[in-house]
């Protein structure tokens, strides 16, 4: 064959290891899980049938979080995230489960949970580890979002498992059920998590065990297969058969060098686009991938370019930090679109306060 029908797909000159991704792995069956509905009702199926091991690695999490918020739950099982993570490991005692979050800065201590060390440690079973990662430089944080169980089934994405983010796909204004555990409702959130099985979920696995030895010192030893398969069963995958590139960004630290396969995959991906680039994000500051974009919007022929993303960041602090990057961002953009190719829009919910904002919280391109 000749012409373009017989050119290697995008992904595969994409996806360079050790360039572009860490690993390269299969997955028999890969999902999409669109907002927090989605993700914590299909994160809930799964836990439950976890048997040997858990990890919930993440920059936050909330110990009376609630999983499922609808009429059509039938679990017999507690609903908060600690409590369903305590019933597990008494039903099987095989099951332990290895929880990682951020060790904050004080500057964040008004939006998370209050010792969350004596939350966790101080009131559920003994094979539950929690741990606090402050195994990063000054001024980092840790912002990876994985749920691993078995080593069989892999959840990654934008979402922790905390207040907050639990939200539909319609993203009503006046929802009843988007309240934090104390009761107070907060404005609609979107995000994306991706569920992936077999060899992938294997290297999520892998990442999440480095994290914990990093910042811990111990080491956990990989899973031999379990018996058990933990897909949650109302989930139906929206890709099988698939390969998939596992990108990370670490920091230099210890002596280690840093690894920027995030943004090396970003800026690869803007350079390989042929008809559309679609970018949802949080912030859109990064300069180097303004540059990528911007290049393209230069083109006679290029992509076009739709961005989306929230209409203002939350609080004076992040307006005025991520807030005026992300119009310089947008400035440049604009001035480089010659040919009327770029869009940069935002979520609007009919009858949300003028004070709120449908928070953009997906890292999607």
């Amino acid at each position: 064959m000749s012409g373009p029908e017989a050119e290697e797909p995008v992904a595969g000159r994409l996806l360079r290891e050790g360039e572009t991704c860490w690993r390269t792995a299969h997955a028999g069956r890969l999902a999409f899980l669109i907002d927090g509905e989605r993700y914590f009702g299909a994160l809930a199926s799964a836990l439950e049938r976890a048997e040997r091991r858990i990890w919930l690695v993440g920059w936050d999490f909330h110990t009376a979080v609630r999983l499922r918020r609808g009429s059509a739950d039938t679990s017999e099982r507690p609903n908060d995230l600690v409590a369903l993570l305590d019933a597990l490991v008494r039903e099987r005692p095989s099951l332990r489960a290895h929880v990682l979050a951020w060790d904050f800065a004080a500057l964040y201590s008004l939006e998370r949970q209050f010792l969350p060390l004596l939350q966790f440690g101080a009131r559920t079973h003994r094979r539950i580890e929690f741990e606090m990662d402050a195994a990063h430089p000054a001024m980092a944080s840790h912002h990876q979002k994985l749920v691993v169980i078995d080593d069989a089934v892999a959840f990654v994405g934008g979402f922790d498992v905390t207040t907050h983010r639990w939200d539909t796909r319609e993203h009503r204004p006046d929802d009843p059920r988007r309240t934090t555990p104390s009761g107070t409702a907060y404005a609609p959130f979107h995000d994306v998590q991706v569920l992936v099985d077999g060899e992938a979920a294997r290297c999520v696995a892998q990442v999440a065990s480095a994290r914990w030895q990093r910042a811990t010192g111990r080491r956990i030893e990989p899973l031999e297969a379990v018996s058990g398969d933990p897909w949650p069963a109302d989930v139906d995958p929206d890709v099988e058969d698939c390969t998939v590139g596992l990108a990370r960004t670490l920091p230099s630290l210890d002596g280690t060098p840093e690894v920027r396969e995030v943004e090396a995959l970003y800026r690869e991906s803007i350079r390989a686009a042929r008809r559309a680039i679609y970018i949802e994000n949080q912030y859109l500051t990064a300069k180097r991938i303004a540059d990528e974009l911007v290049a393209r919007l230069g083109e006679p022929d290029g992509p076009d370019v739709v961005i989306v993303g929230p209409r203002a960041n939350a609080g004076w602090l992040e307006e005025a930090t991520m807030g005026a990057l992300r119009d310089d961002v947008v400035r440049r953009l604009r001035a480089a679109d010659r040919g009327d190719r770029l869009r940069i829009l935002y979520p609007d919910v009919r009858g949300l306060d003028a004070s709120q904002i449908l928070n953009v919280h997906a890292k999607v391109m």
